[in-house]
């Protein structure tokens, strides 16, 4: 972890985050979960620490992205690993341009279309984002006040409900 804090000096998790007294007193564990999930969804960079599927990081890099394709990074692993067992047996020349070059070469958190074994929880997009000019009109993003159209949609149905209510009512009475 040296050379990646080397990196980022500014790296949080939870234990830097909340006093251990409080974390402490959560035996289960949640606390220190809500607060990790907090950090890494409210981070200006987020990037997951795993090698495939993981709830966790499936779920934040799922809702960065509804929030607006926050950054994430995804390095290539398997392309980062050669450069620092290089820097681990002294060999540190050119360290930090492979380190860019690979890591240049992976999205940043913008959106793309999913693409398999890529869970729905982690790239949500484009079924749950609205268009702004969409080919099919079901892909339109809802107007500005949309509280106020499904109210005015609701109370529609209330009082069509009614007068149908009434005449049939009165249909019934009249025979």
């Amino acid at each position: 972890m040296k050379p990646f804090r080397s990196l980022f000096p500014h790296l949080e998790n939870h234990s830097t985050v909340g006093p251990a007294d409080e974390l402490a007193e959560n035996t289960r564990g949640l606390l220190g979960s809500a607060v990790d999930y907090m950090v890494c969804l409210l981070a200006d960079i987020f990037m997951p620490t795993y090698d495939g599927p993981s709830n966790f990081a499936n779920n934040v890099m799922g809702h960065r992205l509804y929030y607006g394709f926050r950054t994430i990074i995804q390095p290539d692993r398997k392309a980062l690993a050669p450069i620092f067992i290089d820097r681990e047996n002294g060999r540190s020349a050119g360290f930090e341009e492979a380190v860019k070059h690979a890591i240049y070469k992976t999205p940043f958190g913008g959106p793309h279309k999913r693409v398999k074994p890529e869970s729905f929880y982690t790239n949500s997009w484009p079924e749950c984002f609205c268009q702004t000019s969409p080919q099919n009109p079901a892909d339109k993003c809802p107007p500005e006040n949309v509280v106020e159209v499904l109210n005015n949609q609701l109370h529609r149905e209330e009082t069509d409900g009614k007068e149908t209510d009434s005449l049939n009512q009165t249909d019934f009475t009249s025979r």
